[in-house]
């Protein structure tokens, strides 16, 4: 085979690589037959029960468990420098989300640490004061149940009350405006599709 027509097949695989790439599932969905089979322990504070609307008081919750409305999920890691760089915009962020009464009790945060233990996880929280629900995912379950998610890493899910939801956002990355990602999550759910001021 000639210099010139090795060169030529190495362009059209190329070429054909780019069109499967451009044709496969958005990322944006690439969790949502997964991301319910996520467990989590079921948290001893009763307000943070309450936050979520659990009825259950031990063991484990499914996400499907979680009351009806706007559920963002970060997937975080205490040691992970993106992760603590954005905690202070994620705070802000859930901040934003508690002090709007058309929000207050339609949107939800939690955090999930991946690898971390709950010391780990209560070390995070303590550090970065932070007021929404943490959870801890020590082996990993979290992780590997939702496979090639980066640091931080959130998800977006709109959920029904029937143990049903529907993803319309996950993306590897933090974000540097909280009023703009809400407003970007509020329009992507359909919650407020036109965002709110």
């Amino acid at each position: 085979m000639s210099q010139r027509n090795f060169i030529v097949c190495i362009i059209a695989l190329a070429l054909m690589h780019a069109s499967m790439l451009g044709a496969a599932e958005p990322p944006e969905l690439k969790y949502n037959q997964t991301i319910g089979k996520i467990k989590l322990a079921v948290p001893e504070d009763p307000r943070i029960r309450d936050y979520l609307g659990l009825k259950v008081k031990t063991g484990q919750f499914g996400i499907g468990q979680i009351r009806p409305g706007l559920l963002i999920i970060q997937i975080f890691n205490m040691y992970c420098p993106h992760c603590q760089h954005y905690a202070p915009r994620v705070n802000e962020f859930y901040k934003l989300i508690q002090t709007d009464s058309r929000l207050k009790d339609r949107v939800m945060l939690i955090g999930i640490g991946v690898g971390n233990s709950p010391f780990e996880v209560d070390i995070y929280r303590k550090k970065f004061s932070v007021m929404f629900p943490l959870f801890d995912d020590k082996g990993y379950a979290v992780y590997n149940t939702l496979q090639d998610v980066l640091t931080p890493h959130f998800i977006g899910l709109i959920l029904d009350g029937k143990g049903t939801y529907r993803m319309f956002y996950s993306k590897n990355g933090g974000f540097d405006d909280p009023a703009a990602f809400l407003n970007e999550m509020l329009k992507l759910s359909a919650l407020f599709p036109g965002g709110i001021q």
